[in-house]
């Protein structure tokens, strides 16, 4: 990418961007020299600010401060100073302001994203407006740097064009940033199974056992024969880490699978529970009424029928 000189584009959306689940809204890359007015007095008004005011975003933007210093400040996180290879991530309707020293200036990178897919990830707490600033270390620069410059030279080549391309790159570099970004929790347990990584060795190669071969035959005693640890050891291991026991984990992990299966083809549901690793009908059959509150083929078809989520939220909110 050439960064001869600083640009911005705000690029064009459609309903069928939307669809997708995540788009991208805009980017730029520009130099802000010592001395000079922040922000430029360019953008359109929603995006605009002063220092005085603030602002809300109407999306999420990934902001990257390569060079220079300044400081930075929301209502999730408070007043912090912003240093060279400083990264943060803005969250939509959350109030923010930031700006370099005026002596020192900065070179600034940022694009605007948006979509379901972002709103998940702030919905269960993958991103936080707490814990989206972090500086980055040296050997990291020079990666999330040209993935970011990739983005945005195809951004600024044809901005014009929102193209499968352009989403792609995008994500490449939200996934980037969420890797250097510190994680809301060093451990989230969850009754429905992990969501983020866990950080005991044991307790991680459990699960990648379970959820790497348990469409096989898998007990709590063959996953316990795999690993360095005794049963008793292994269990309060999982307990501690998830709230629940091995073989909650175990049958989480099938049932997962299943309803993807079930929702996801037409596999009849007696292959779906070979798959997904029960040992029999049957038991899949009572594991699915336990969890869903139906079995396999009514949950199917309700599904199918966009009844699944609302119907089961109200079954367990009136149990």
């Amino acid at each position: 990418m050439d960064t001869a000189e600083s640009f911005f584009h705000y690029l064009p959306i459609s309903d069928r961007d939307m669809k997708l689940g995540f788009y991208v809204t805009g980017g730029g890359w520009g130099t802000v020299r010592p001395n000079s007015n922040y922000p430029p007095d360019q953008h359109p008004g929603v995006y605009q600010f002063s220092w005085e005011r603030g602002r809300e975003l109407p999306e999420f933007q990934i902001q990257y401060i390569s060079q220079g210093r300044g400081e930075f400040e929301s209502t999730a996180t408070g007043p912090l100073g912003i240093e060279s290879d400083t990264l943060f991530l803005l969250f939509p309707g959350v109030w923010h302001r930031y700006r370099p020293i005026r002596s020192v200036g900065w070179t600034e990178r940022w694009i605007s994203i948006h979509g379901e897919f972002l709103h998940r990830l702030y919905a269960n707490g993958t991103i936080s407006p707490g814990k989206a600033f972090t500086r980055l270390r040296p050997d990291q620069v020079g990666p999330f740097l040209t993935a970011f410059d990739r983005l945005l030279g195809r951004i600024h080549a044809d901005p014009m064009e929102h193209s499968p391309a352009v989403c792609a790159n995008a994500m490449e570099l939200l996934t980037l940033a969420l890797e250097r970004l510190p994680s809301a929790d060093d451990l989230v347990a969850d009754s429905k199974g992990r969501t983020h990584h866990v950080d005991d060795p044991i307790v991680n190669r459990a699960l990648d056992i379970i959820w790497t071969r348990s469409d096989r035959p898998l007990s709590v005693n063959q996953l316990v024969a795999a690993l360095p640890t005794t049963r008793r050891t292994l269990e309060r291991k999982i307990m501690a880490a998830l709230g629940h026991t091995v073989l909650d984990e175990i049958n989480h992990c099938r049932l997962f699978r299943a309803k993807r299966l079930l929702t996801e083809t037409s596999l009849s549901v007696k292959s779906v529970a070979y798959l997904a690793g029960f040992g029999s009908q049957e038991r899949f059959r009572r594991l699915m009424i336990a969890e869903e509150g139906c079995p396999p083929g009514e949950y199917r078809a309700r599904f199918r029928s966009g009844e699944t989520s609302g119907s089961n939220d109200k079954k367990r909110g009136e149990s």
